[in-house]
């Protein structure tokens, strides 16, 4: 090969010239992306249950899925924890496969084994895993004289919508705080003593907090809708509510 290009020595630098202008030709052309699609896959599945331990979630719902999620075929292996209130578990699936069926399977095993969960279990939030899903950006939020709710709200309501009107952002939802939310307790003996139970206290706070339609009213050119507000706007009101009708005395 080196008698070849001593013999040749034109023939050699025409070739170099070539290479060197094919390959800045191709360069300029490359397309180049911060966060090209990587095919990972990886499927991760969220459970919410509200105040339970740790450890009850990983006996009652984490234990649950990792069993179902053996029927699907091409795992390599899987990763989980129990949080409070929250069961996180990602199933990695093996190289090559379609990371779109993984997930209609995971999604169609989890919810086939929700009837088996305990009793107010949400349903499972199924997430494809991507180099495009990564985290780039946190947001912390703090605030002097908020508590944990007022900041949740803040977050939820106000700064994630204006983030999500930055282009090209994906905004996933506020993680921790406490959604606003009033506590009701019922006396048990008071419940029995008037032959009550407490599913008729959600009954009667349901039926109460609505807002219904009662007709429209024409007023010269003019249609106007009409509703009827039973909305309960404090706390204190949900004790005015009444459990039971009857004939028409509560």
């Amino acid at each position: 090969m080196s008698g070849f290009s001593i013999r040749n020595p034109y023939l050699i630098v025409v070739l170099c010239l070539v290479m060197m202008i094919l390959g800045s030709v191709s360069a300029s052309d490359m397309p180049v992306d911060m966060f090209p699609a990587v095919n990972l896959p990886v499927v991760a599945v969220a459970t919410f249950y509200s105040g339970m331990p740790p450890a009850q979630i990983e006996t009652n719902i984490t234990y649950h899925l990792e069993r179902q999620f053996t029927l699907a075929s091409g795992i390599d292996h899987m990763e989980s924890r129990s949080l409070p209130g929250v069961s996180l578990i990602k199933v990695y699936f093996r190289a090559g496969s379609d990371p779109d069926a993984d997930a209609a399977t995971i999604s169609s095993l989890a919810l086939s084994d929700l009837r088996d969960m305990p009793p107010g279990t949400y349903p499972p939030i199924i997430l494809k895993q991507d180099a495009a899903s990564i985290p780039v950006s946190l947001v912390t939020l703090a605030g002097s004289g908020l508590d944990e709710s007022k900041l949740k709200d803040l977050g939820q309501n106000f700064v994630r919508n204006q983030l999500a009107g930055v282009e090209g952002a994906s905004v996933p939802q506020p993680f921790g705080g406490r959604w606003r939310q009033i506590m009701l307790y019922a006396d048990p003996y008071k419940l029995e003593a008037n032959q009550l139970s407490p599913m008729d206290v959600v009954r009667a706070v349901n039926e109460a907090n609505v807002i219904l339609p009662a007709g429209d009213v024409e007023i010269g050119r003019n249609d106007y809708d009409l509703y009827t507000n039973s909305m309960l706007g404090a706390a204190a009101d949900i004790a005015q509510v009444p459990l039971k009708m009857v004939g028409s005395h509560p």
